[in-house]
């Protein structure tokens, strides 16, 4: 068994794929491009310009290229962090909560 300091149940497979985001923002949809930087059987990261909340339900739709259909999941946000020197974009951790 390999052994990590991450208490995950699944490896994250490093992707850095372009994504775009959507979710509500005061009753209104609002779309993001973002890059997915990693994904897993439960989760991902996403790195986006603008900070969302712990606990906001957001849709991830991971482009593809080649004809391949996207990978859509509705999932989570877990965790938001930003760069300490405050430049930069937000990096999301995200549990996916259903795949379309």
């Amino acid at each position: 068994m390999l052994e990590s300091n991450d208490n995950r149940n699944f490896m994250r497979m490093s992707i850095n794929a372009d994504a775009k985001v959507t979710f509500d923002k005061s009753g209104e949809l609002e779309s993001l491009n973002a890059v997915c930087l990693d994904l897993s059987a439960e989760g991902l990261s996403l790195k986006v310009p603008v900070e969302l909340e712990k606990g906001q339900q957001l849709t991830a739709e991971i482009v593809s290229a080649g004809g391949v259909p996207s990978l859509k999941a509705t999932a989570e946000v877990v965790h938001s962090q930003r760069p300490e020197d405050n430049s930069g974009d937000y990096i999301l951790g995200c549990r996916i909560t259903s795949m379309d």
